[in-house]
């Protein structure tokens, strides 16, 4: 319940409203910003590793075709073909051009400083071999794989790995070599008349090749047409079938648990160019540039948390604290102000709630001030009531002795009259002990006694410390008068009122019981009626609905008279007072 009303503060529901217009766009923006320069940076990474590709593609073309020229020359010498195709030459004649042959290769090889040396081969003439350097013997190659390979390509280019062994000669080279082979057709008839042999140092293609590489772990490899390497990193590769089949373009796959681009790239000899780019590395700058827009989604998020807060503080909190200003007001507490005067809307709100519960209270005041003195008339009015109908009672009572010429009882009862006068004109304020109410309830009884035939006895019964309590002067003599005249004069027999006090916590009851006849119950609701009996002809009938009224002007609703008929004959009154003078509405009325 406690959250559902945080939930609904103002100040909870500005901030969330400026937390999340701020930090929404942001993360909205950072996240299509994110991943549109991924994508861009990732295309362009493939673009230029494509372009890396094609360039290193176009270096091997040309390096492949320069030597293919070179084979062209060699091919299209007629130097060679007439060492080739002329089996009657004379000695003399084979060895002027067996020079001019090897010139030629010789010349091939200054221009071309990669190849190592060039062999043709000699079907014919007892498969002698010409060299750039002489015409020599080498181990027999006539039966070797690569020599049948060249047989079968008819005069096509051949082309052979990397390998660290010679394949002419068959010992190690201390270096990788690769060739390229074509067998020589005859111009007139078209067959194989001999085989020429490029054995290419490796080391300036190895170079070029190993300077390519895709981030840390990527690389460049080429496979031949049957998707052996050519060229690996790894030397170990070579001449090994690649356990990946060529694509026809840029593909992704799994390889050793890594996304990996695969870049493929034709050579004009039929072989494969292809690049192997981790695709982990190739985004590395998306990942820099993910955690950048994270970086700033979080400083968005805190600068947004930080202006959050600072704005509800100067302008939720004033909210909050005029709100709960209000509430305190609601429940009457009118000396709250609001200390947020400042120039803006919220200090002039705050400065016309100021204004506004001055005026409610100077209203209160005003209010308050004008019902004491309404009370104060009404009591007033209810004393110079009481007063008149006492005098008449009383003057009745001494009228009817002095009829009956009894001076005694005549001087007797003008004595206790003076008497209370003295008490009722209250010189000393409107409030009295309760042990001198009851003293002049006892001189109110002499004056009765006098009166009537039969006794009337009074019975007080008030504890000690009781007869300290305060209350409004007169406030006994009209109930006993009223068990007097309306309950013990009917009566043929002796008459007793008992007056109890007791205390009830913070309370002081007084009953006032007669044997008298009782009222009837039909006349007991609305006995206490102030405002109906006052509309009544004589005095007989405002004694308990004045003391009523009287009390609860004083002391509010909650105290009063309670009238009941007791069952075994006789009427009980109770007075409810504060024994300790409670919170008197009306603390000077009719003095």
């Amino acid at each position: 319940m406690r959250g559902y009303r945080r939930l609904h503060s103002i100040v909870t529901q500005l901030f969330l409203f400026f937390f999340i217009g701020t930090t929404l766009p942001v993360l909205m923006m950072g996240f299509l910003s994110f991943h549109k320069s991924a994508s861009i940076v990732e295309e362009q990474v493939g673009k230029v590793a494509s372009l890396t590709i094609t360039q290193v593609s176009d270096k091997l073309n040309m390096f492949f075709k320069k030597l293919d020229d070179s084979s062209m020359m060699v091919l299209n010498s007629k130097v060679v073909h007439g060492i080739l195709e002329d089996p009657d030459l004379s000695q003399y004649d084979l060895n002027l051009k067996v020079k001019e042959g090897k010139d030629l290769l010789t010349s091939i090889m200054i221009n071309s400083p990669e190849i190592i040396d060039v062999y043709v081969f000699d079907i014919k003439r007892n498969n002698s071999v010409l060299s750039a350097d002489s015409l020599m013997s080498i181990p027999s190659q006539w039966e070797s794989a690569w020599f049948q390979s060249i047989l079968e390509a008819r005069g096509q280019t051949v082309w052979f790995g990397l390998s660290d062994t010679s394949y002419l000669k068959q010992t190690s080279m201390g270096f990788p070599v690769f060739g390229l082979g074509r067998a020589i057709r005859s111009w007139d008839t078209g067959e194989i008349v001999g085989v020429m042999f490029f054995e290419i140092m490796g080391d300036v293609l190895i170079d070029e090749l190993n300077h390519v590489q895709f981030g840390d772990t990527g690389y460049m490899y080429v496979a031949n047409d049957e998707n052996r390497f050519f060229y690996h990193p790894d030397p170990a590769m070579y001449g090994k079938r690649s356990p990946v089949e060529l694509p026809t373009g840029p593909t992704e796959y799994e390889w050793n648990d890594k996304k990996t681009l695969m870049i493929p790239s034709r050579l004009n000899n039929g072989w494969h160019v292809v690049g192997m780019v981790p695709l982990k590395e190739l985004t590395a700058d998306s990942a820099s540039i993910r955690s950048f827009t994270v970086w700033i989604v979080l400083g968005s998020m805190l600068a947004a948390i930080g202006i959050g807060y600072y704005m509800t503080r100067k302008i939720g909190n004033p909210l909050v604290h005029l709100s709960r200003l209000m509430r305190r007001s609601e429940a009457g507490d009118l000396s709250v102000r609001c200390r947020n005067v400042g120039p803006s809307e919220i200090g002039q709100l705050g400065r016309s709630f100021n204004k506004m519960i001055e005026q409610i209270d100077l209203l209160i005041q005003r209010i308050a001030a004008e019902e004491s003195e309404k009370k104060k008339a009404e009591i007033r009015a209810l004393r110079y009531q009481i007063n008149p109908h006492f005098l008449y009672n009383t003057l009745n009572s001494i009228r009817w002795m002095a009829k009956l010429n009894r001076t005694n009882d005549v001087d007797k009862a003008v004595a206790a009259l003076v008497h209370l006068l003295e008490g009722s004109l209250g010189r000393s304020g409107v409030f009295i002990r309760l042990g001198d109410e009851l003293e002049l309830l006892r001189q109110y009884m002499i004056i009765q006694k006098y009166r009537y035939d039969h006794p009337i006895e009074l019975v007080v019964d008030c504890p000690a410390g009781m007869d300290d309590v305060q209350i409004p002067r007169m406030l006994l003599q009209p109930i006993v008068e009223n068990a007097i005249f309306h309950g013990i004069a009917p009566l043929d027999d002796k008459g007793v009122i008992r007056v109890v006090i007791r205390r009830q916590q913070e309370d002081a009851m007084i009953h006032i019981e007669d044997n008298g006849i009782g009222i009837e119950p039909e006349k007991l609701a609305g006995l206490l009626d102030y405002e109906r009996n006052r509309s009544k002809q004589g005095m007989t009938h405002i004694g308990l609905s004045h003391v009523h009224q009287t009390v609860r002007l004083y002391y509010g609703s909650r105290y009063g008279l309670n009238v009941e008929r007791k069952e075994e004959g006789g009427t009980r009154v109770t007075i409810l007072i504060p024994a300790n003078g409670g919170d008197i509405h009306v603390q000077s009325a009719a003095r």
